[in-house]
């Protein structure tokens, strides 16, 4: 047992205004790790990749290629990579403007003569994107960083510009040739962006990360969280470009919010540290959504069990060790399959997972 463990387990409360909960240990962690793990593998080989609508979502095997890359299991990568490939990723020779979009859903195969593209994602291809960057890495394969920079290239097609700030175009409609004209701030993820730009003298992506920084931040809410949406039409109505950026009736799920500060945790890590607080402080009653501006519930719900993942995985990579015995209980306790939620299994079980992977690897720091 190392040294961070004797400490968090000498340390006993859970954080500010927070009852003891039985801190899960190394074992749990990596108990709960391995069963879900060989669940959602079992499910990747055998084909079992669409939701209960019959459709197979970009997002979800993003996540899962991250996945597969960070607990080494290269059959999984590959079955994953082979989805995307064929079914998400456009590679049209007689659409050479769609080149590396990436729909935001497809079936499993094709249902009929007419299985044609519907939309893209930029959220998804951010995702499919960073999985295959990190399984090159993971698995030496050159050919799978080509294909993710050309994602990024496809991704960036995307951009535009409204108000001063960068707007990153929701999707593209590929029966209207039309882009959407709002974006959601899960449409940003800068500090993937930035390493890619790095390490590959990449200007134009540098620009794109740094635009999206300007974004994130610009989305603060006062109470601490981060407003949803960009909506430029707005413009219109208002003269204040802050009213741009919002959430529906100021109300701000408090797993967007997460899931969006985890993408800026290098290059904005002040927005991270609001978010880890402004849930920290409400543990162990953290909520499904809050109103951005006073802070109070607007709902009474637990959040979904996907973000005790999200949260972890932030609160290690920040080295907030407070943060991570706050949310690390919730996060092992609820990493059980029948506990996963059968409608979004496999978007539920990636989040979990790269939760536990980056717990198990702070307990371990020597590796598995």
């Amino acid at each position: 047992m190392g040294r961070r463990v004797v400490a968090l387990l000498a340390a006993g409360a859970l954080g500010a205004g927070c009852p003891a909960t039985p801190w899960p240990g190394p074992e749990a962690t990596r108990e709960a790790l391995t069963a879900l793990h060989k669940e959602v593998r079992d499910r990747v080989l055998a084909g079992d990749l669409a939701r209960a609508n019959g459709f197979a979502y970009a997002v979800d095997v993003g996540e899962l290629l991250r996945v597969a890359a960070r607990l080494d299991d290269e059959q999984m990568y590959r079955a994953l990579r082979e989805f995307a490939v064929h079914r998400l990723i456009v590679d049209d020779p007689d659409d050479p403007y769609t080149r590396g979009f990436v729909l935001w859903r497809r079936t499993p195969a094709p249902v009929d003569d007419d299985d044609l593209p519907d939309a893209s994602g930029t959220t998804e291809a951010l995702r499919v994107s960073e999985g295959l960057w990190e399984g090159a890495e993971a698995f030496g394969a050159a050919a799978d960083r080509d294909l993710a920079l050309a994602i990024l290239d496809g991704y960036q097609t995307h951009a535009s510009e409204a108000a001063g700030l960068l707007l990153i175009r929701n999707y593209f409609n590929f029966g209207s040739r039309d882009f959407a004209t709002n974006s959601f701030l899960v449409d940003y993820a800068p500090d993937y962006l930035a390493r890619v730009a790095r390490e590959h003298d990449r200007h134009d992506l540098a620009g794109l990360a740094a635009g999206s920084y300007e974004v994130i931040r610009a989305a603060g809410s006062p109470a601490g969280l981060i407003y949803d949406v960009f909506q430029p039409e707005m413009a219109t109505l208002f003269d204040d470009e802050r009213t741009l950026l919002y959430s529906p009736n100021d109300i701000v799920q408090t797993s967007n919010a997460v899931a969006i500060a985890a993408t800026a945790l290098e290059g904005a890590p002040e927005v991270a540290s609001r978010v880890l607080r402004f849930c920290r402080e409400r543990m162990p009653e953290l909520r499904l959504a809050y109103y951005g501006r006073t802070g109070e519930a607007a709902r009474q719900k637990r959040p979904g069990i996907e973000t005790w993942g999200s949260l972890t995985a932030m609160s290690v990579r920040r080295g907030d060790e407070d943060a991570m015995r706050a949310f690390a209980p919730f996060l092992v306790s609820n990493a059980a399959v029948d506990r996963v939620p059968a409608d979004a299994f496999l978007y539920v079980a990636a989040h979990l997972l790269l939760g536990l992977e980056a717990l198990d690897g702070w307990f371990h720091p020597e590796g598995r």
